[in-house]
């Protein structure tokens, strides 16, 4: 078993597959067909952007939990 493998990895890795699940849910939404005069409930755009940016941000605490080392930006702030 790879010493990576701990809680906090499986969580971020849960929170990730569930945005994705959640972004491949709200891009089939839009996709159905709505009957004309009836908007649609759910935001779907905001919503996609929201897991789309959680999924960002999953993958990017993956790689620092994989490699060790804190994510360090272009301007050397963590």
């Amino acid at each position: 078993m790879a010493p990576f493998i701990d809680i906090e990895f499986v969580l971020t890795a849960c929170v990730a597959f569930a945005a994705a699940g959640g972004s491949g849910w709200l891009i089939w939404f839009e996709k159905q067909p709505k009957p004309v005069g009836q908007p649609s409930l759910i935001p779907t755009t905001p919503v996609l952007f929201l897991c789309l940016l959680v999924i960002i941000l999953a993958l990017a605490h993956l790689v620092s939990l994989v490699t060790g080392t804190p994510h360090v930006g272009r301007f050397g702030m963590i």
